[in-house]
């Protein structure tokens, strides 16, 4: 009966014991930095945001858009620089900026009318009067002339305007430049123009459907003009060739009939 008493006594006593520690373990706070598992996802989660910061820090400042200006010469677009190219090849002492070169090439016309007759021309005073129109040159627009360029042309004599195509460029020796054209007809047929331009002097010539026009120019101001203005024929004087006129040796004898 004794040792059935201390047997359930002990046995009481161990039972209280584990329920005792059991309750002790659960409202004890547990401390990460002694848990395995919860120390080393700590400490993954620690790395991975340190190696973010660092990959961050170590970006290169190259991948990042800088809102900078560009050059002047980035913002010149490929066709502009090629016109630009070859007014340097052609004169290499004109000095044009971009901006007039850009603004020549869009403007449609290559010479103005002028009011009053210039007064540097070589002309005679009754040349001054006699019909032909003056103008203004725009030196700058044909020096920007490239072949495929189309310009409208006035002349006034018969109040048309005339579309030249560029189909040439060339040039000389002697530092001057030639541009040869075209003017399409409405009857089909292609009309030459020619422009030659040296230092300061401009000479050139139009092939049109209603005739044949010339212009010359000192530096901008100029005079075009047909040639039938200004090749004129006196209607009191006869155009007519004599064969004693042309050769001495020419000599009429009369005729002699017998009868």
């Amino acid at each position: 009966m004794q040792n059935q008493r201390i047997f359930w006594l002990t046995t009481l006593a161990i039972t209280g014991l584990g329920f005792g520690t059991i309750y002790w373990y659960n409202q004890t706070p547990v401390d990460a930095t002694s848990n395995p598992v919860t120390n080393k996802t700590t400490r993954i989660s620690t790395t991975h945001l340190d190696n973010k910061n660092n990959k961050d820090a170590a970006m290169p400042t190259s991948n990042i858009p800088a809102n900078t200006a560009k050059s002047p010469a980035e913002t010149i677009d490929s066709e502009l620089q090629t016109r630009i190219d070859a007014i340097k090849k052609r004169r290499p002492n004109l000095q044009y900026t971009p901006e007039q070169i850009a603004a020549a090439s869009a403007r449609s016309t290559s010479w103005s009318p002028s009011e009053e007759p210039p007064a540097n021309l070589p002309l005679l005073p009754d040349e001054l009067t006699d019909g032909r129109q003056f103008i203004q040159l725009d030196t700058l627009k044909m020096e920007t002339l490239m072949p495929g360029d189309a310009i409208n042309v006035r002349v006034a004599e018969n109040a048309r305007d005339y579309q030249v195509v560029i189909d040439k460029v060339e040039k000389h020796d002697y530092n001057s430049i030639s541009w040869y054209g075209h003017i399409q007809g409405d009857d089909g047929q292609k009309y030459s123009v020619s422009f030659t331009r040296g230092e300061t002097l401009t000479v050139g010539g139009l092939d049109t459907p209603d005739g044949h026009y010339v212009l010359q120019a000192h530096g901008n101001n100029g005079w075009i003009a047909s040639s039938q203005l200004l090749f004129k024929v006196d209607p009191h004087v006869s155009d007519a060739i004599h064969p004693a006129d042309v050769d001495p040796s020419y000599a009429q004898t009369p005729d002699n009939h017998s009868h």
